[in-house]
């Protein structure tokens, strides 16, 4: 249960760093453009609660997947959480491109782009933190 609980939090603070990063950089401009054409539909600002459980959804995910697949290379984690967390973005961004007319195929390859950015960073990380606290 320790190594859960120690990689799940060190999984979080990356999680965080990387979330500030590109929500600061590219997310929160975008969604503000998005605002700004759609008010009635778009929030000004994000729902910090609904994003922060699909983000902890994101990570125990990882967690799971790489302990029961049994994933501990770097380099396997790394390119597993890269290719689970590209997927997920990918069928939800996809999905929001089919049903409005708000998220456009330039915002969904800029999230596939970050999306494994982050994904590739929290593979090595799990596959790190459960080997090293296994």
């Amino acid at each position: 249960m320790k190594k859960y609980i120690i990689t799940f939090l060190l999984t979080l603070i990356v999680f965080f760093i990387l979330g500030g990063v590109f929500g600061t950089l590219v997310f929160l401009p975008e969604m503000k453009s998005w605002y700004e054409a759609f008010p009635d539909s778009v929030r000004e600002t994000p729902d910090f609660i609904s994003g922060f459980i699909v983000g902890l959804i994101q990570l125990i995910g990882a967690i799971i997947l790489i302990d029961k697949l049994k994933i501990d290379n770097l380099k396997s984690g790394a390119i597993f959480g890269l290719i689970y967390s590209v997927a997920l973005w990918l069928i939800i961004d996809l999905q929001m491109v089919s049903t409005t007319y708000i998220v456009t195929y330039r915002y969904v390859g800029l999230d596939a782009l970050l999306s494994a950015v982050m994904g590739a960073a929290i593979g090595l990380v799990v596959t790190w933190s459960l080997k090293k606290y296994a």
